[in-house]
């Protein structure tokens, strides 16, 4: 099966940073609160967690000024010390306490983490990690472990086909998989569009994106496609087994 190699998936480690992963603590700590804050803003967090204020993590620290520079009211940087016993929540929740050092994560506004950078980073992984919100809505899904169907409509008035929905209902598969709508005029998404391959010039009808965990492109079909359809290549591309309910994973009596 067809793997994205663009930013939908970044690597297979970012789908064992998300999911699985313990709340946040009752009583919040400072990095946090930043992270939080950042949400409410609807702003990208990029967080460094660092050991020592070294040179790696000074040079770190110092590209990510440049990348941010002229997107300050798009991000914030928070800096961990995963020693420091106040953090051990949010280190425990992605899993960094011993990762190489320093470790960049960039953090959508939605919680999907769209950039992973071991000890280096360039100006060009900062850029990067800006994705579209159509591009997080479908990586955050991924991330929690969901197969993502993602209609794309020509217009305002674009409706869930009927075998996606007759899927979504599915009782093999209900509750393990999100919608995702978006529009083919809307210019924010237009380079999500280029990574999809849908011209939206010759577009006329909705088209259906099959994405499963962590980032297997399943399949893109017309409005036309069918439950059974979606299914079977879902089973095809062994992204269904893994689930006890799932026929496919029982043995014939």
């Amino acid at each position: 099966m067809k793997r994205f190699n663009t930013s939908i998936v970044l690597f297979a480690t970012l789908v064992a940073l998300s999911a699985a992963s313990p709340g946040w603590t009752a009583s919040p700590s400072r990095a946090e609160q930043q992270i939080g804050q950042a949400a409410a803003e609807q702003k990208y967090a990029f967080i460094v967690f660092y050991k020592k204020n070294d040179a790696a993590t000074q040079a770190v620290v110092n590209t990510l000024a440049q990348g941010i520079a002229s997107r300050k009211d798009r991000a914030v940087v928070v800096y961990v010390n995963v020693a420091d016993p106040a953090e051990k929540a949010l280190v425990d929740k992605h899993k960094t306490g011993r990762a190489p050092m320093p470790l960049t994560l960039a953090v959508a506004p939605n919680g999907a983490i769209t950039g992973i950078f071991a000890q280096k980073l360039e100006v060009k992984h900062v850029d990067a990690s800006f994705v579209t919100p159509t591009t997080a809505d479908c990586m955050k899904s991924l991330q929690d472990g969901k197969a993502v169907l993602l209609c794309v409509h020509p217009d305002e008035n674009g409706l869930a086909p009927a075998g996606v929905k007759a899927f979504e209902a599915d009782p093999q598969f209900k509750g393990r998989v999100s919608l995702v709508s978006m529009r083919l005029d809307d210019r924010a998404e237009a380079s999500f569009l280029t990574e999809l391959q849908i011209d939206a010039a010759k577009t006329r009808e909705t088209t259906v994106v099959f994405m499963a965990p962590p980032g297997v492109m399943v399949g893109k079909y017309a409005s036309s496609v069918t439950n059974a359809k979606l299914a079977a290549d879902l089973h095809a591309a062994g992204k269904c087994c893994d689930d006890p309910n799932c026929k496919h994973g029982k043995k014939a009596k």
